[in-house]
Formats: C-alpha cells, structure tokens, sequence
C-alpha cells in the first residue's frame, strides 16, 4: 500500500508539473490568442516535447546513463534533440504561420519575436526541451542517488541484525553446555541440588527463547536473569567460593540489549574458582540516569596464564557486539595482577 500511494503521488506531481508547462501562456503573458488553444498543433507540438522528456527519462537514463554507457548516452541525447528540432521546427513553423501562440507585444519584451515570425526559425520550443531533459537528468539520477543510499542503509541494517543474532546464538550453546556439564556432575553424585538446579535453568532458557532476540529488554528483567545465573552457580560451588553481587541505583523503566553483562559474569565463573582454596567474586552493577557499569572483579587461580582470561568465545563475542551497539559508548577496561582479574564495563544509555 505504501509504494502503491508513493507512485501515485509521483503521477499526480507529474500531471501537475505539465498542466503547469501547457498552461504557461495564460499564466505569463497576457496578449494570448485563445483560438490556439483548440488547434491540434497545439497538442501535437506539447506531446512530442513530452515525449521527449519521457524518453530520457525511462529510457535513455536507466538503460545507458546508469549503466556507465556515458559515450553512447550523450550521442542518444544529440540524436534525440536533432529529432526533436527537426519535427518542432516543421510544427511551430505550421503553427505560427497563423496569428501567433503568444502575443507578438509579449514576444518583442522577450526578445523572441524573430524566432516566432512565420518561415522563420523556431526554437523556443527547442530550449525547453533541451531545459526540461537537463532538469529530468538531475530528478532522475537523484532519485536513483537517493533510493541506492536507502537500499545500502537498509542492507546495512540487516547485516549488522543478522551478525547481532549470529553473535547471541554464539553465546547460548557456550553458557548452556557449561550448565550442563555443571548438571551432570551434581546427578553423578545423585545430589539433592539438582532438581533445583534444572529449575533454575529453565528459567534462563525460557528468557533466552522469548526475550534474548529482542533488540531491547528491561534492565530489571536482566538484571533478575543474571541473578537466576548467580544463584545456579551458588547451588553447584563450594563454601570457599564468596560471591557478592550488589545493584545499586534507580533502575526504573531503562532499556538495555540483552545478555551484553552474562559474558563477562559468565568468564569470571569459568576462570575465578578454586575448589581447594578461598577464591572470590565480586559482581557490581551501578544505574545511573545516562550509564550503566558492569564491574567484575574474580580470583585468579595459580599457575593459571593470565592470557586465557581474555580469550573464549564469549568474550570474543561480546567486544564485536558492543562495537556494532554502542561504537564511541562505551567503555571496556580489563585489568590484571597476579591475584585479581577485573573487567569493567560503562555504557552511555539513551533515555529517549
């Protein structure tokens, strides 16, 4: 429907541009002879400068102009117009042969009266067919300027949608096989958490199939998210494992895209434990009117190379996911020492 209205648009400006150019005469000068007006020359002499304009305009343009075929369009509009100035000529010589179209008073204020007087040479008609393929050449390419840069916008748009979706699929299998795996180890040892451990994960899974592929999510539905995760990993860790997590501001109504904060959570739990020593995580999350922080600070195991705490695809993921959400805002800073590993995450949110 919308295209349909659009092309309608564009025929009833087109009608209205050469009422406009057929009826200039009356609206320009004011000695016109009437009886002109009901001469078939009259429509005869229009319809071929319209023709003209058309010819060019759906014809010529699309099929060489925008093609590259430079050469052979420039040659098409000299033939074009050594056409048009033989058949105008032969129509306004006929045609002003009588009293003429325009007032001859008219025509001397112009200068024109030359071109207008009978087995003279016409060529007011000829200008504005060489005027009016001049301005139908810079409509049309515009046009076509204008609609190839919403084409490449659009096109964009999907690209960046699909790599966004391919990236959160990514991320998905990653968390839920170490879920799984987590699982496994606690019905091995036919431990009571279980139950309770597949019920955490069903909730995590019902928010990743209805609401993980949304573009936006409420902030307070994934910060209750991230808290089902923490509390799944408190069921399988030991007592020597302390894990705080605080959330400190108003959040409100505020918007953020989903699982942006789990991937950084999530490697802190993969890298941060230590079942034969006291480790610990600390998970901050501060709202602010126009930011939100993530700040992750884990144990680093002994022995364990610092390097690997950057790599995995989760990480990997989430740094080209933040460079095609939020380029120039945000701000990611990973630190590191031989005890603690800490990755901090700023994001400037639009409230609009």
């Amino acid at each position: 429907m919308g295209l349909r209205k659009v092309n309608i648009y564009i025929i009833i400006i087109h009608c209205l541009f050469w009422a406009l150019f057929i009826s200039s005469p009356l609206l320009f000068f004011f000695k016109v002879n009437f009886n002109l007006f009901l001469k078939p020359q009259f429509y005869i002499l229009h319809s071929f400068i319209i023709g003209v304009f058309y010819t060019n305009y759906y014809l010529l343009i699309p099929h060489l102009f925008f093609r590259k075929k430079f050469v052979l369009y420039f040659i098409s509009i000299i033939a074009l117009l050594a056409i048009n100035v033989y058949f105008v000529n032969q129509i306004e010589g006929d045609f002003f042969g009588h009293p003429p179209y325009i007032g001859e008073e008219a025509l001397e204020k112009l200068g024109l009266i030359n071109d207008f007087k009978p087995h003279g040479k016409p060529q007011f008609s000829t200008v504005f067919s060489i005027i009016l393929i001049a301005v139908g050449s810079c409509v049309r390419i515009t046009s076509q300027w204008l609609h190839e840069e919403k084409e490449k916008t659009a096109i964009k748009k999907e690209k960046i949608s699909a790599e966004l979706s391919f990236l959160k699929s990514q991320i998905d299998p990653h968390f839920f096989f170490n879920t799984l795996n987590n699982i496994y180890s606690l019905a091995q040892l036919k431990s009571d958490k279980a139950p309770q451990t597949i019920l955490k994960l069903s909730e995590l899974m019902r928010y990743n199939i209805y609401d993980a592929d949304k573009e936006t999510v409420l902030l307070k539905d994934e910060i209750n998210y991230i808290q089902n995760f923490i509390d799944l990993q408190r069921i399988r860790l030991a007592k020597s494992v302390d894990i705080d997590f605080y959330v400190m501001g108003e959040i409100g109504e505020k918007e953020i895209e989903p699982l942006l904060f789990l991937p950084f959570i999530e490697n802190a739990f993969k890298h941060g434990i230590d079942y034969a020593n006291n480790c610990s995580i600390d998970i901050e999350i501060v709202v602010e009117e126009t930011e939100i922080s993530l700040l992750v600070i884990n144990s680093v195991l002994k022995g364990e190379r610092r390097s690997s705490s950057h790599s995995g695809v989760g990480l990997s993921n989430i740094h080209k996911r933040l460079e095609l959400l939020y380029k120039n805002r945000h701000t990611l800073t990973i630190a590191e020492n031989e005890k603690r590993f800490m990755v901090k995450l700023k994001l400037d949110i639009d409230e609009n």
